[in-house]
């Protein structure tokens, strides 16, 4: 089934966060419920959409939005939404923007080398990732690996150097979270844990994404080696 940009956007964003029942964003989709931006705004080559957490004033919203509806579509999926210093604006009546992300979203092209040694965690291989994550989180992986999973970790001489897994997912689509031991950066472990983890991810019927910010350059290069697809741009103010 072909889904439009547009339409991968708005998977995304459902991915992204939780909503209430009237479409109001509440919370970071992940355990430990985060409280969600204050305001989300994504472009795409065919249209944009924006939603906004359910504590924002009304009147604030309605400012917003008119500002949202009047945004142009583009197709410069760098460039920086028109109305950015009056969202910020508009928000900052209610109260201090606290944080601001900007940067692509991408999904993954049709054909992917996957690599050999690529292995998918379970309850009887999770020791893999000791290596990979705090002793902490570690007392708490059973609860990790039920939301996370599929978790992929790529093993050199029976140790996990390298795992990506679901940073936050719904039924129809799961974004990546990717993770690399200092020591073995810059050697392909990034590429090859994302590869393994979106063919895996396929399996379960759900679209591969990865999104970062334009800041994060090597995120960004990660992108660019894997032969990601950029659909999207987004904005989240806090």
């Amino acid at each position: 089934m072909h889904v439009s940009d547009l339409q991968l956007l708005e998977l995304q964003a459902d991915a992204l966060f939780t909503h209430d029942a009237t479409g109001r964003i509440r919370w970071i989709n992940e355990p430990g419920e985060r409280p969600a931006p204050r305001f989300f705004f994504g472009r795409t080559k065919e249209g944009n959409l924006w939603r906004f957490r359910h504590d924002v004033p009304l009147e604030v919203v309605r400012r917003l939005e008119t500002l949202a509806a009047a945004e142009p579509v583009t197709d410069d999926l760098c460039a920086e939404p028109v109305h950015l210093a009056a969202y910020q604006t508009a928000l900052q009546e209610h109260a201090e923007i606290a944080g601001q992300s900007w940067g692509p979203a991408y999904y993954f092209p049709d054909e992917i080398q996957v690599p050999s040694n690529g292995v998918m965690i379970t309850e009887a291989n999770v020791e893999l990732l000791r290596t990979l994550i705090p002793e902490l989180e570690m007392q708490n992986i059973s609860r990790e690996l039920s939301v996370r999973r599929p978790w992929v970790v790529i093993v050199e001489h029976g140790s996990g150097v390298a795992c990506c897994f679901c940073a936050r997912k719904t039924e129809q689509v799961a974004e990546a979270g990717v993770w690399t031991l200092e020591a073995f950066l810059r050697r392909g472990y990034a590429l090859a844990s994302a590869t393994a983890w979106a063919q895996y991810l396929r399996t379960t019927g759900r679209i591969p994404l990865y999104s970062t910010s334009w800041e994060n350059i090597a995120s960004q290069a990660v992108a660019r080696k894997l032969g990601l697809i950029q659909y999207a741009v987004d904005l989240s103010l806090m």
